[in-house]
């Protein structure tokens, strides 16, 4: 590996900056800025009526925050790197995600409402979830593992280590009981290898082993308690009224807001707290109350439009790493997407799933804005790769 030599002189520093600032996909970048900023709006109001005297925010907000800055001055940084040294950084990447799963299955902590989900590590400042940062490592990883079996890909041999791959996260976050992630693992290793250009046969298989494996998973009582409950309660609501609770008062939220809402702090079963967790799984209830269906809409094109951003920024990517993690970065966000809408839609049952950058939760809004860090990388490094402080051959 070499790197270009910096000139020292005024004009050598003018034109370092000026490519750096040129170089930067500030269209995502800001779009990005946009759906955090709405957020914190939607969290704020969320928790506003819980603020106890003298506080100003809550530490939903104050997380978020911290988060979303952190996460926006690190996803610059990661923009300067080419995501070429990151993708055959794999291993480390890969190696530090298992690390820190390994450890969250021991000495990981859990809500109270949730003691067989030890999902975070109490890092005494703040709560850290790990599967949102492997989220990243599994692209990255898996991006390069696509790319280097790229020519043989249809191979049964090939298929084999490759679910082998897929099946790592998905098991690892299973053991911690976040059923949730596991699932948009799963999507995300479907989709990169639906853009990798898996042939068709191999997902016809695949979903005919997940439909038999759910079903033995059902009928040996595997899947038990709350989780077994919830996904009943979708087809017999008014018999599992308790368990459908916060989505049944979710959907009536939405739906009070009208057209364009009943104001900002002004939604009366926002302030009321009448929807639990509306500043995390249910923050789309939040729009749609307080500024109705307008704002509600208004927040998934944001969230549409970057993933379609992230993708066309990958399909004009310089080779086909690139092109993967961009895939595989639109493949996270639109799963999430996907998944809370369908749980604050009760099309789907209530795991946990957070609408990407709106809802509070640092793990989540750091972790995207490093992903988002990668696609600007891609976007830096194949318009103008030998303009950058970082190339490397």
């Amino acid at each position: 590996m070499s790197t270009t030599a910096i000139d020292t002189s005024g004009a050598g520093r003018k034109k370092n900056i000026w490519s750096l600032i040129k170089g930067t996909d500030f269209l995502t970048m800001f779009t990005a800025l946009a759906a955090s900023i709405y957020g914190l709006t939607l969290v704020y109001s969320a928790s506003y009526s819980s603020l106890s005297d003298g506080k100003v925010i809550s530490s939903d907000v104050r997380s978020m925050l911290v988060s979303v800055i952190g996460g926006f001055i690190i996803s610059v940084i990661l923009s300067n790197i080419d995501y070429d040294v990151i993708s055959k950084l794999w291993p480390i990447v890969a190696a530090g995600c298992v690390g820190l799963m390994i450890f969250t299955y021991f000495f990981g902590v859990a809500p109270p409402s949730r003691p067989d989900s030890k999902c975070w590590i109490d890092l005494k400042i703040f709560y850290f979830q790990p599967s949102e940062l492997m989220k990243v490592g599994f692209i990255i990883s898996f991006s390069y593992h696509l790319d280097l079996v790229r020519d043989k890909i249809n191979k049964i041999k090939t298929i084999i280590p490759l679910v082998i791959h897929g099946a790592i996260p998905v098991g690892l976050v299973i053991l911690t009981g976040d059923a949730g992630s596991a699932l948009i693992f799963l999507i995300m290793f479907i989709g990169m290898l639906f853009f990798a250009r898996v042939n068709i046969g191999y997902f016809i298989a695949g979903f005919c082993a997940i439909f038999v494996g759910f079903a033995v998973a059902w009928k040996t009582g595997i899947i038990n308690g709350i989780q077994r409950q919830r996904i009943v309660a979708l087809f017999y609501p008014e018999q599992y009224a308790d368990a459908m609770y916060q989505q049944t008062n979710g959907k009536i939220a939405i739906g009070s807001g009208g057209l364009f809402g009943q104001g900002f702090l002004q939604g009366n079963m926002t302030q009321s707290g009448a929807v639990p967790v509306n500043e995390s799984d249910m923050v789309l209830t939040v729009a749609g109350e307080e500024f109705g269906f307008v704002g509600a809409v208004g927040a998934l094109l944001i969230l549409f439009f970057l993933v379609l951003r992230v993708m066309k920024i990958g399909i004009k990517a310089r080779d086909n790493v690139g092109y993967l993690m961009c895939c595989g970065i639109a493949v996270m966000l639109f799963a999430q997407i996907l998944v809370n809408i369908g749980m604050e839609l009760s099309l789907l049952p209530c795991i946990g799933i957070t609408l990407p950058l709106f809802s509070a939760g640092g793990s989540s809004s750091l972790c995207i804005y490093l992903a988002l860090g990668i696609e600007y990388s891609v976007y830096r490094f194949s318009k103008m790769p030998r303009e950058t402080l970082f190339y490397t051959k």
